[in-house]
């Protein structure tokens, strides 16, 4: 699953400017840009700075994208505007700072398409709900024949589930779940073909059932149970979520400004950037996700497990395709708009607006797929996924437009989708370890959560992060 997220062009283009940057002398303190710089601007650093500025402190965030939100992304060039990433507003915290800034939330169950049915698609064919009992390729136990695969693994994990809290899934007298999710259900009587078509055809974390802890399903059970009822989505977008928090910040988030570098010392910070400016503060919080952080020079260098921690961890694999439709094709040949597919288009779902009418379709491919189209590059994908569609659904046949594709793997400033795949025993060797406080630079972003999930994980790490702040002004 390792890759390099950037270019060895970007990279010997960074690695100029940051070693220019670092030859250079340090600040002097009458030029400090902020009490704290925020490098990063989706929830968590977003929520971090509003908690600073809440208790009266300059705060100055940078961001290099050319928006805020991070993978909170609101496709507003597709109609609807659909997520390409938070698909859903779930927790107390994203809500309550969306009333606070006046973003209206909907009730996410008339943009959900996956309760209206779901079409099964292997080996470029068709296969009934009503056919798949008897099909050969059902590799389930008789007494199971019925479910569809994307239904199998979800009730075995909350059957075998023994965590009880949120905060279960990092406690040690849970060390023993800390392996693999393909060692976890073969320990559940699990075939290994079972798994393959389960798990592994449209594989949410890594490339297959082997590449992440199991703790990660187990603890998504729990917060399904916990937290699952606060569904919504912001009007017009998720992102607006975002964007009201940046649009009320004090301070303008300043945008298409890539961190190349960070230096701490004992008075203070220095932040340098790609194009060259420089700022300083006397503490900073990075909340960039790792795979770009180990691309940041940092000094001093980290070191021991927070070190290693840097250098191997990683995040899903998602690569997506928006599509429209001249006609809705699904009305022709009767069957559902959203498929799960062992092909190229991975699962596409039918993106709806506040009154359930299908605006668009959105393909998301995962796993080796996703690498398949990202190898593609951008109108290649897009001519296979809409062929590949065409193949099985002739009524779709010169109705579909692709509008917008998305690699969050090739994203510079994501690399990767929405989670950190914590791998078997990462989460016992890692967790608390890899956001430790280095000298004045502190950390937060969705993974260093307990909750470690959705803008409400996002959001409690920024906040985590300004108390250590805080504490130290």
């Amino acid at each position: 699953m390792k890759r390099n997220s950037i270019s060895r062009r970007q990279f010997i283009q960074s690695t100029a400017a940051v070693s220019l940057a670092f030859a250079t002398p340090k600040i002097a303190w009458g030029q400090t840009s902020a009490d704290v710089i925020i490098i990063g601007a989706g929830m968590s650093g977003l929520s971090a700075a509003l908690s600073l500025e809440d208790h009266g402190i300059d705060v100055l965030v940078l961001e290099g994208k050319n928006r805020v939100g991070g993978r909170v992304y609101s496709i507003d060039n597709v109609p609807g505007s659909p997520e390409g990433g938070a698909n859903a507003i779930v927790g107390p915290r994203p809500v309550a700072v969306a009333k606070r800034f006046g973003v209206e939330l909907i009730d996410r169950s008339n943009r959900s398409g996956t309760s209206r049915g779901r079409l099964l698609v292997l080996n470029g064919k068709i296969i009934s709900p009503s056919d798949w009992p008897d099909s050969p390729q059902n590799p389930f136990p008789k007494e199971s024949r019925e479910k569809m695969p994307w239904a199998y693994v979800s009730p075995i994990v909350s059957q075998n589930n023994p965590l009880k809290s949120l905060a279960d899934w990092v406690d040690p007298a849970h060390a023993s779940y800390d392996i693999s999710l393909h060692a976890f259900l073969r320990k559940q009587g699990v075939g290994d073909r079972i798994i393959q078509l389960a798990v592994d055809t449209n594989c949410l974390y890594g490339t297959s059932a082997h590449d992440a802890s199991a703790l990660m399903p187990l603890r998504n059970d729990v917060w399904r149970q916990k937290l699952g009822r606060i569904n919504f989505v912001g009007k017009g977008g998720n992102q607006r979520v975002p964007e009201g928090i940046a649009r009320n910040l004090k301070r303008r988030v300043v945008l298409h400004k890539a961190v190349s570098g960070i230096r701490s010392e004992a008075d203070g910070v220095d932040v340098y950037c790609s194009d060259g400016a420089q700022y300083r503060a006397r503490f900073v919080i990075c909340s960039v996700p790792v795979p770009v952080f180990r691309n940041l020079r940092i000094e001093p260098v980290l070191t021991g497990i927070q070190e290693q921690a840097v250098k191997t961890m990683d995040y899903t694999l998602s690569t997506q395709v928006h599509i429209t439709a001249k006609r809705p094709f699904w009305e022709d040949d009767g069957l559902p708009p959203s498929m799960w597919t062992d092909g190229p288009a991975g699962m596409v779902s039918a993106s709806r607006n506040e009154a359930g009418e299908i605006t668009s379709l959105a393909a998301r491919a995962s796993g080796f797929m996703a690498r398949y189209l990202d190898r593609l590059g951008p109108e290649g994908a897009k001519a296979a996924v809409i062929k590949y569609i065409e193949e099985f659904r002739p009524a779709a046949k010169g109705q579909l437009t692709a509008l917008h594709f998305h690699s969050w793997e090739l994203d510079r400033f994501a690399g990767g989708g929405n989670y950190m795949v914590w791998g078997p025993g990462e989460v016992t060797a890692f967790h608390g370890k890899l956001w430790a406080r280095h000298g004045r630079i502190s950390f937060c972003g969705q993974y260093t959560s307990l909750l470690d999930r959705g803008m409400e994980g996002a959001m409690a790490s920024g906040e985590r992060a300004a108390s250590e702040v805080i504490e130290r002004l």
